[in-house]
């Protein structure tokens, strides 16, 4: 089971990706599709990122 600060530390991680893909979505007319197709890219990024540093994504957040 997760602690509430690691919780916590994987939910800042999607609220960025939520701000990121809104802040893109804007650029362009907001299209739902193009929003939740933004997120999942930047979500799969965020996860590549922190598999290829070999760590657990609680570790990556706390720096």
């Amino acid at each position: 089971m997760h602690s509430k600060e690691t919780q916590k530390n994987h939910s800042s991680f999607y609220e960025l990706a939520l701000y990121l893909a809104v802040a893109k979505a804007q650029q362009n007319e907001f299209r739902w599709e193009a929003f939740i197709d933004d997120v999942s890219q930047i979500c799969d990024r965020f996860a590549t990122h922190i598999a290829s540093q070999g760590i657990s994504a609680s570790k990556v957040s706390r720096r």
